[in-house]
């Protein structure tokens, strides 16, 4: 988001004809869009968004949540072999599941036949 270095207002995307910029909506400021830089907008998502939105601490203790005893859990150190899990994903078969001991999350693809 850009800001006018007069008026601190936001600045708004101007496009006319051959020429783009910033334009201020309460002052005369103008800001062209060099040729060198002429990025406009970027989103960048560093984080599988999915896992940190459907996990959380208390997804063991969801009584309607099935136990898993024959998945063992991935962390180094933890010898649990009671996971809860659940599908997150059901077009691509994706399963989230989590540690009733250390409370460690984890999704795997489900194997097809």
């Amino acid at each position: 988001m850009n800001f006018c270095p007069d008026c601190k207002n936001c600045l708004y995307a101007l496009e006319e004809g051959e020429t783009a910029g910033f334009k201020c909506r309460k002052c005369p400021y103008i800001r062209a869009i060099s040729h060198d830089n002429p990025l406009v907008y970027e989103h960048n998502l560093r984080e599988d968004t999915a896992i940190r939105l459907a996990a959380n601490p208390y997804l063991k203790d969801d009584p309607t949540l099935q136990h898993f005893k024959t998945i063992q859990c991935p962390t180094q150190g933890c010898t649990s072999n009671d996971v809860v899990g659940y599908k997150l994903s059901v077009q691509n078969l994706v399963w989230l599941y989590q540690c009733t001991v250390c409370n460690a999350t984890w999704k795997q693809a489900s194997r097809r036949s």
